[in-house]
């Protein structure tokens, strides 16, 4: 077996699971590898997280036992999951490299990316990488905005309960319901404020007459507050017909 010492580096978000990128796969993959080049692994650093930035736990722990001459290389399966800028990814390379550590990378292996080709390939593919994820990002930020424009997001106000159809396993056509008992509590807190009594008041008159608030559970008493009287009240006249089922 060689001398050469190897660190693995795997990395994955929550939601990469179903896309190939599971920690077990990616750790196979270098293992195989390792084996097939006769190097010695040393250590596997973990991180479940996004790669905006280098501010990752392992990855920093990582950063500084390369430093410390704990290994000659790093092997990640692909470049991005060691970072998703090209600038940053060829700043830590080069840092890695200036205290003797290499940066191994299993979907280049044919690749000598310490070349000037190399690295010209490198840069580029992780360029593009970064280029294909913001065009992404913009797409599904302009669709969410579309779809808000047509659907209700967030929270129901006070009085109104969350419909949706469930098409393909998929909730779409997002809309408000009126729920009747809470449109009666809103009535009377509407007739209440319109014959003169503050939202303190109108809260008191609630809590005397046991009207309970949609936060109230088996477990957990929640009382009617000023402020809650006058949010709900507020927020009654917002313009939602766009979004109420008819």
């Amino acid at each position: 077996m060689s001398n050469y010492k190897v660190a693995y580096y795997i990395r994955r978000r929550k939601d990469e699971q179903a896309k190939g990128y599971s920690l077990e796969g990616q750790k196979s993959t270098l293992d195989d590898w390792v084996k097939d080049n006769k190097w010695k692994w040393v250590k596997t650093y973990y991180d479940e997280a996004s790669a905006k930035d280098s501010n990752r736990e392992r990855f920093q722990e990582m950063i500084t036992d390369a430093k410390h001459g704990l290994f000659d290389g790093i092997c990640i399966v692909d470049s991005d999951r060691f970072s998703r800028s090209a600038k940053d990814l060829l700043n830590i390379m080069d840092d890695l490299l200036a205290h003797k550590v290499k940066l191994h990378i299993h979907n280049l292996q044919h690749i000598d990316i310490y070349s000037e080709q190399g690295r010209f390939t490198l840069t580029n593919l992780a360029a593009f990488s970064e280029f294909f994820r913001g065009q992404l990002a913009a797409k599904i930020r302009a669709g969410v905005k579309q779809k808000m424009k047509k659907e209700w997001f967030g929270q129901a106000p006070y009085g109104y309960m969350i419909k949706s159809d469930d098409i393909d396993g998929r909730k779409k056509n997002t809309r408000l319901i009126k729920n009747p008992e809470e449109q009666s509590i809103l009535k009377k807190m509407k007739d209440l404020r319109e014959n003169g009594k503050s939202y303190s008041e109108i809260a008191e008159i609630l809590n005397k007459e046991g009207i309970v608030t949609r936060y109230t559970r088996k477990d957990r008493k929640s009382d009617w507050h000023s402020s809650t009287v006058r949010n709900i009240l507020i927020r009654s006249k917002i313009k939602i017909n766009n979004f109420e089922e008819s």
